[in-house]
């Protein structure tokens, strides 16, 4: 009996300093409630782009959520409101602070407006030190990022990166010397992606006959559609939105003197249909590849399956896809949820070295992290490699053509020279 005793004592101690040894690790789990918001226009020109970019975030922020309650860990993950930019900078900003000052969130997805985005970050973002993940274009919009860590972050290829790949491509398809007909809209967007065409453009030996930069506020572009054919060019090149370039379109259409098979346009062009507009046979765009993740064909299935009924999917919504994981492992591998302290491991959880993870394994990914291990997030998107500056690195372009059938498809990607 006593020697039952001894091993009963034995074994009880050894259970007690088994809970004490468990216990370190248990209060080091980080313990946290992330908090997103969207900004994005959700009505007008660009409601159905930012209806599509609304649904993708909300589809990421549910999928972490339903990992972390199976895991049961401590940590919540919400989508705390949806803002509707309108796509203007100033509702932008009213947006973005109603966002911050009383939603209190730690994230900003969005918006996908250049011009939005850089009000909203310098106005709101910034000054609150909230981190913003922004799918607009413009290169200046990183360059906002007066400090480290960067508080402004671009997961797509910036402008200087589209206007190269959009020489390469028009001079592939007519010639480096061809004569090119320049439309741009008059905003942050438009004009600068226009003026990275121009320099490349001209500096390769072509020529461009009519550079017109219009307010595309304007009720017509008669006048604007007049000059865009005056010239003799050899083909055009079209930076603008779907809504607004159609009142561009159908005044040169009208001249007899545009052929949309020898057009090129933006990104935001690829495909006027699914963004309530219209294509034109023949046109081409080109657009930063967003569909060479491994998980993008999964991220499309989850679209379908779960975003409301209505909205169209589009490929480039996998940037809000992304940026969603990017920011959760980031607070995840900080233990925190404090904005600035999420920014400091942005670069080392989108960079090798690393184990390899997409959002089809996040469990693993949630593990690996908690367990101490360096992990390389891949979106959607493809491998994102995050530099301090908040800029990644993008080599790939689609272009898209628009078809007979008044649908659009990608007829090739290339690799920016």
């Amino acid at each position: 009996m006593r020697k039952d005793k001894s091993m009963l004592a034995v074994a009880l101690a050894s259970g007690l300093l088994a809970g004490v040894a468990c216990a370190p690790a248990l209060a080091q789990q980080p313990s946290f409630t992330l908090k997103y918001g969207v900004l994005a226009g959700l009505t007008g020109e660009p409601a159905a782009s930012g209806q599509a970019w609304n649904a993708s975030a909300k589809l990421a922020i549910d999928d972490i959520a339903a990992k972390l309650e199976r895991l049961k860990l401590p940590m919540k993950i919400e989508l705390t409101d949806s803002q509707d930019s309108q796509g203007t900078p100033q509702q932008g900003v009213e947006a973005a602070q109603k966002l911050v000052q009383i939603d209190g969130v730690d994230v900003i997805i969005g918006d996908f407006y250049s011009s939005v985005t850089s009000a909203a970050a310098t106005s709101v973002a910034i000054p609150n030190q909230v981190l913003m993940f922004t799918g607009g274009t413009n290169p200046s919009l990183t360059k906002l990022n007066a400090s480290q860590p960067s508080i402004v972050w671009q997961p797509v290829a910036a402008d200087d990166a589209q206007g190269r790949a959009l020489a390469q491509i028009i001079a592939d398809a007519l010639g480096p010397k061809a004569k090119i007909n320049v439309g741009a809209r008059n905003d942050a967007y438009g004009s600068s992606l226009a003026a990275v065409f121009k320099e490349v453009w001209t500096t390769q030996g072509g020529t461009i006959p009519q550079y017109v930069v219009y307010n595309q506020q304007q009720p017509t572009l008669d006048t604007e559609a007049q000059q865009l054919v005056d010239g003799g060019p050899d083909g055009w090149l079209f930076i603008d939105f779907c809504q607004t370039f159609e009142k561009l379109a159908q005044p040169m259409i009208r001249t007899g003197k545009w052929d949309a098979s020898k057009s090129f346009g933006s990104d935001t062009l690829n495909d006027c249909a699914t963004r309530g507009s219209k294509n034109y046979p023949g046109m081409r765009a080109t657009q930063a590849n967003a569909s060479s993740g491994a998980s993008f064909p999964a991220f499309k299935t989850l679209f379908a399956k779960n975003a409301k009924q209505g909205i169209a999917f589009q490929p480039f919504t996998a940037e809000a896809f992304d940026s969603v994981f990017v920011a959760f492992l980031a607070a995840l591998e900080a233990k925190s949820a404090k904005p600035m302290q999420i920014a400091e491991h942005i670069v080392d959880i989108t960079n090798d070295p690393g184990e390899t993870y997409t959002f089809e394994d996040l469990e693993g990914a949630i593990k690996a992290v908690m367990a101490g291990r360096k992990i390389h997030f891949i979106g959607a998107t493809g491998p994102l490699n995050f530099a301090a500056g908040g800029r990644v690195n993008a080599l790939a372009y689609d272009i898209w053509q628009h078809k007979p059938d008044g649908s659009a498809a990608v007829i090739k990607t290339i690799s920016l020279k």
